[in-house]
């Protein structure tokens, strides 16, 4: 069970980091233009530019290491760090739960998502973005709460 659940998240993430690379190589989808993406995958005013790919590439990798993280903790892939830092895809699954929790959260809590009422991007991020993030958190935590499968000998 925790080797499809790290699995599912993995491949999810990594959904998630391709689409922020194709964005920063250029892609609007699911806009038709750069004002149509911002407005619905940022939610800043016209005229806002679309992050540089170096920032898009950045939060692509931030965004793969908690699925490599979770396929070391399943079992799923063997942990090779070396001995002083096996802890290292613990600490990077559970810092990510938390980020994902804090953006999930925020949403519904904070006022700085009111800054982009109006714009499509807010009702994105309550129907889709936050609860993905907040679906995300509780599948890290998951992952990092069950106990890998070994296979009987």
């Amino acid at each position: 069970m925790t080797k499809a659940l790290a699995l599912v998240l993995a491949v999810a993430l990594a959904a998630i980091a391709v689409l922020h690379l194709y964005w920063g190589l250029g892609g609007f989808w699911p806009g038709h233009d750069e004002a149509s993406l911002v407005d619905m995958v940022i939610g800043m005013p016209a005229g806002t530019p679309i992050p540089p790919l170096w920032a898009c590439a950045v939060v692509a990798l931030c965004l793969l290491v908690p699925a490599g993280g979770g396929l070391i903790l399943s079992g799923a892939l063997p942990n090779v760090f070396p001995r002083g830092l096996r802890w290292a895809p613990a600490a990077a699954l559970w810092a990510s739960a938390f980020v994902f929790l804090a953006r999930g959260a925020s949403t519904y809590v904070s006022p700085l998502a009111e800054s982009a009422r109006g714009t499509a991007f807010y009702e994105l991020d309550r129907i889709l973005y936050a609860p993905l993030c907040l679906a995300l958190a509780a599948g890290l935590v998951g992952v990092g709460l069950m106990k890998p499968q070994t296979p009987k000998a």
